[in-house]
């Protein structure tokens, strides 16, 4: 397992995917539930300096993960920062993936993520976790973003794609063609 040293102290990373998580293209709805969009807890102490709305690299495996600041948009960035806590289970449960940091087998502090869907860029999703990719690249596969759909939940509300991810919970959709 990777470990950080803090304050003489191992801090372990560990990143899990959710398991209401946008895994897969769908194209029949989901169930609706509102909540907030964004969590944060001033509580939260993690090694990394991210704040909601932020974006991240998040790579490694569960056991072994690394994180880096990345911008949004950009080909570094496979994550956006959802919401900032205490511990992983107060992420909502339609998160894409969640990273949190452990002192002594205790939770410090922990990050709720989605995938860092922009309109017309694309991801490959077949890996342990999404990498933008050029989509001019037909041989890279992936998903091209079309539109991204708030207060829905019904992939039949997309206009341009007949596919797309959808995010039950909070109550939107991110439209997309695969290459």
């Amino acid at each position: 397992m990777f470990t950080l040293s803090a304050c003489g102290s191992d801090i372990d990373p560990v990143a899990v995917p959710e398991s209401g998580a946008a895994a897969a293209p769908t194209t029949t709805p989901s169930s609706s539930r509102t909540t907030t969009t964004t969590q944060s807890s001033s509580d939260a102490d993690l090694d990394i300096d991210v704040e909601i709305g932020e974006c991240v690299t998040l790579g490694g495996t569960v056991d072994d993960a690394t994180i880096d600041n990345a911008t949004c948009g950009s080909m570094d960035s496979n994550y956006k920062v959802i919401g900032k806590v205490v511990s992983s289970d107060e992420c909502v449960s339609d998160a894409d993936q969640t990273y949190y940091e452990t002192l002594g087998g205790t939770e410090t502090g922990a990050l709720c993520l989605d995938i860092d869907w922009v309109v017309g860029t694309c991801m490959a999703l077949d890996g342990e976790d999404p990498v933008r990719i050029d989509c001019n690249d037909p041989s890279s596969g992936g998903e091209k973003v079309t539109e991204i759909l708030q207060n829905t939940d019904d992939v039949n509300d997309c206009t341009i794609s007949a596919g797309g991810f959808v995010y039950s919970e909070r109550r939107f959709v991110v439209c997309t063609d695969s290459l």
